[in-house]
């Protein structure tokens, strides 16, 4: 994979302190940044070819987002997801797509289902292929398109402010071969809902969903059950 923290052109027209955040954060979710690893100004400016101010800005937006902490004394550092980031950002996702999933229901074409059917089809045969990439990729297109339908573009916009977050923690939880199973059984139950045009048998599946998945994560992180903030 090249690396993403490389000069950036000097002749563009989005503002430089956006892409210097932009350059940044990807570097973090691609973990070419990694969690624990200090962030130094000048070493990033000098990288990137910029200079210290539009870096400092992107690092205080990073620090605003949660990405990145400060340790007095000791300066700027990659922060990792503990076990409350994620329940944490589930639960957003949780309230957004139950909302979005009534929605749904009411609004779907005939078009738009069969696409969904179409997807949801492509899923079962990457499964019993044993492609996992492919699997995972479906999902992905899989979770945009079933929310799509919804017609709500201002919380469609909340969602995929933490499409990055969620695309690293469906990653992890498709590493265990139970919650692929589970989590392709449970798409496939949503659509039946929305097939039935059933927004509360819907809506009670989708939360189901999303909190088998947190369980899966947790367990996955912290099978003890313990405190501490473990980082990941």
């Amino acid at each position: 994979m090249d690396s993403i923290l490389k000069a950036i052109p000097e002749e563009t027209y989005v503002p430089v302190r956006v892409i210097v955040y932009e350059t940044l954060r990807e570097a973090i979710f691609r973990r070419e940044l990694k969690d624990g690893d200090k962030l130094i100004e000048s070493e990033l400016a000098e990288k990137l070819n910029v200079s210290r101010t539009p870096v400092r800005e992107a690092l205080r937006m990073l620090e605003s987002e949660g990405l990145v902490e400060r340790i007095p004394r000791k300066g700027l550092f990659v922060k990792g997801l503990s076990k409350e980031d994620i329940i944490e950002i589930y639960s957003i996702r949780q309230a957004l797509e139950a909302l979005a999933i009534r929605s749904v229901c009411k609004n779907i074409t005939d078009e738009e289902l069969k696409e969904l059917k179409r997807l949801y089809s492509q899923m079962e045969e990457a499964y019993e292929q044993g492609d996992d990439n492919k699997l995972f990729a479906l999902s992905q297109k899989f979770n945009e398109a079933i929310v799509a339908p919804s017609n709500m573009p201002r919380l469609l916009s909340l969602l995929a402010t933490y499409h990055e977050y969620l695309r690293r923690l469906r990653s992890r939880s498709f590493s265990k071969s139970s919650r692929k199973v589970q989590a392709l059984k449970e798409h496939g139950q949503i659509l039946e809902a929305i097939s039935e045009r059933n927004p509360d048998k819907a809506e009670r599946l989708v939360k189901e969903h999303l909190e088998n998945a947190i369980k899966a994560l947790t367990i996955e992180f912290h099978p003890n059950n313990t405190p501490q903030k473990k980082m990941i």
